[in-house]
Parts: structure tokens; sequence; C-alpha cells
């Protein structure tokens, strides 16, 4: 069977009700759908197309389940397969097997009768990539479908380690396709308008958010990642400035985060605007810093407070020794050049006490909470100032 057809569902049941709501589901999430109600339609499907996922009754007419795991088996389908029946969960759970000992590709099981959210949930998570293009992209932004999750920062106190801020990172919650990430539609923002468009609503979001923080009783900070094309626009520190002046929050509260390929032509622009931002009392962050062309030059010429490891380096750490020996090469000189360090993608506790123990200022990663959106935030931080996450500081 040739390569499976990008979201291309195959339902199988004999429910037709089922069917239809099923195929509505996968509709609005980015399928395309064809359906089977009994096993001749099943054949007929299979012979004119490969599916990338299959839902599969156990109960069918003319064939049960398991002779449709044998016949996709048997016809090369290469496809991911979701068992979905109102059978008994142990009868489900030796059909999954029996299909893994055939080498077919399955993936869940989904037990009727389902809710919603459930056959959602199963065919969000196994949906593969989606064309979308810069007309979706200008549609989203002009019908306020782009959303700003948080990340938490942790900053070493002298004791514990203090949730200090977080970092601001877009999402789009596409209408049909569910919550999309950066590396999904970015790319896509490839005029100065739109890239504009993008950031001026992190910005805002973010900064209006510290400032409904601060109203709470939260002391805390957010990093923003500035677009590189921002990097170059000279108006850029004055709109900056007046953001933060209206929700009345403070410029030390904001971090920009830069790439270092933004400073690689038109130096002496990007450092007229760094050092505009610095002056007005923002800071700024090399970001990825340990991979691809990093170069110490930038840190001594820039005017940056904090270097960013890129997180590559630290999901090596501390079991893959070049790796490890970087990282502490880098935390090292940033520390001489009187930067603080921050390492992002800390995804382990033996990562994060590697990190404590030689001296990081700053960690962020799943390990330490997930971007999440504000409310969430906010409730995390509450269980970590109750003491649920408290995380004791090594003395570097």
């Amino acid at each position: 069977m040739p390569k499976p057809d990008n979201n291309l569902l195959l339902a199988v049941d004999d429910e037709t009700d089922f069917l239809e709501l099923v195929a509505q589901l996968a509709r609005e999430v980015g399928y395309e759908v064809l359906t089977a109600n009994s096993a001749e339609k099943f054949r007929e499907q299979l012979a004119r197309c490969s599916p990338s996922l299959v839902l599969l009754d156990l109960q069918i007419p003319n064939m049960d389940g398991v002779e449709a795991l044998r016949y996709m088996a048997r016809h090369g389908v290469t496809g991911g397969i979701v068992l979905a029946s109102g059978m008994d969960h142990r009868v489900l759970m030796s059909a999954r097997q029996l299909g893994e000992s055939l080498d077919l590709k399955m993936l869940d099981i989904l037990q009727k009768p389902a809710m919603l959210e459930d056959m959602e949930a199963v065919l969000i998570k196994h949906r593969g990539q989606v064309h979308l293009t810069r007309e979706h992209l200008r549609a989203a932004i002009e019908d306020v479908e782009l959303v700003v999750h948080y990340q938490p920062r942790l900053t070493r106190g002298a004791e514990q380690w203090q949730v200090s801020g977080a970092e601001a990172l877009v999402r789009w919650n596409h209408p049909k396709l569910g919550l999309l990430y950066p590396k999904d539609f970015l790319a896509l923002a490839d005029d100065h308008e739109m890239v504009l468009a993008i950031a001026d609503f992190v910005l805002t979001d973010a900064i209006r958010q510290v400032g409904h923080w601060r109203s709470q009783g939260l002391d805390l900070s957010v990093s923003v990642n500035l677009a590189p094309r921002l990097v170059k626009d000279l108006e850029f520190p004055d709109r900056l400035s007046r953001i933060l002046k209206e929700f009345s929050v403070a410029a030390p509260q904001l971090m920009l985060e830069v790439i270092e390929d933004a400073a690689q032509t038109d130096a002496d622009l990007v450092m007229d605007i760094y050092t505009r931002l610095r002056v007005k009392g923002v800071g700024l962050a090399l970001d990825d810093f340990g991979v691809g062309a990093s170069s110490v030059t930038h840190l001594y010429k820039m005017p940056f407070n904090e270097l960013k490891i890129d997180r590559a380096l630290i999901a090596a750490v501390p079991h893959m020794r070049t790796q490890t020996t970087v990282v502490k090469a880098i935390m090292q000189m940033a520390h001489v050049l009187s930067l603080q360090v921050c390492a992002e993608g800390v995804e382990t506790a033996l990562a994060f006490d590697f990190l404590d123990g030689i001296g990081c200022d700053r960690m962020q990663g799943d390990f330490i909470g997930k971007a999440m959106p504000a409310g969430e935030f906010e409730s995390f931080m509450l269980g970590w100032s109750g003491g649920a996450q408290r995380l004791s500081a090594k003395s570097a």
C-alpha cells in the first residue's frame, strides 16, 4: 500500500449516527473523511485510498474487528489505527495486542459510548501536519484567534527557587484544528505588517498581564521573544514605551529575548535599538545561545543582561559529557561578563539539580511548568507560594 494520505480518516462502524458524528468532528479538526458501515464498504475504501488514520469498531457486519486487522495487515496498511468499541476493555486490549503482533500501527483505544471531548482529543492527537496559508494567519489575526500562554520562569533566591515571572508564548487557537504552536504558523508571517501585528499583540497582552498580576499582589516580570525584523525598526523602542505606560508597568519588568542572527547585518542599527531599549530600562536576553553560530563577540559588544542557554544543550545535561562541559563553560563565561544565565528546556529533576549545583540563575521548562493560559498561571503561582512546589536552592 502506498504512503498514507495526510490527514485522511477512514471511520469503520455499523452505527450510521456514530459515523456521522465522527465525520463531523474529524472535518472540524482538519481531516478528510471516508466512512464504511460494512465489510464490503471497508474493503472498497481501502482499495481506493491510503488512510493516515483508521477508526475501527470491532463489530461490523460480515467481518469482526480481528478479521479487519488481519485484512489490513495483509494489504500493508501503514496508517495508525484507533479501536472504538463498546466491548469489554480487556477485549479491546487483546485486539490491540493482536494488531501490534501483526505489525500494525496501533495507537489508541476509544471506549464507547465516548465523550465528544475524548473523541476530538484522539483525532487531534494523531493529526498530521496541517496545511495553512498566510491568508489563514491574516484572518486569524483579524478574528483574534491568537492567544498568549505563559511558561513559569524560576529565579534563584537566597534559600528557595522562586517564580519570578513567565515567558509569553504565542499560540493560535484555531477553531477547527485546535491549539497550534509557533512552528506551525509563524513562518507564514512573511511581511512587516503581519510581524508587527503579532508582536504588538503578544507584547500588549504580556504587559497588560504584568499589570493585572501587580493588582493581584504578584510582583512578576515577563519575557517576550522579539522578532528579528523589529530589531531593525527604529520606531519600536518608543512604541514599546507607550505600551508600558498604558498599563503602568515598569520597564525592568519586561525582558526581550533576541536571537543572534538579528545582529548579523546592520549591526550599527541593531546597536542603536538595543541601547535605547536598555536606556529605557527594558531587559535584553540573548536567546538560543550555544548552538549554531553563537559568537562571544555579541556578549560583550551588545548590551545584554541575560543569556539563555539553548534547550538542545540543556536536554543533554548531565548525562552527555561534551554538552555538560559546554554548559559549564558558558555559565562561567557569562558570570564573568556579569550576565544572568537562564536555562530553557529543563525537563527532568536530574537536569534541574545539575543546573542548580553549578550556579544557574534562572530556569524554565516542563519540569517546572508547561506554558499555560494566564488564569492557570495564577493558580500555579498560588500553589507555589503556598509551599506546594518549593525547591531549595543550593549555594553555588
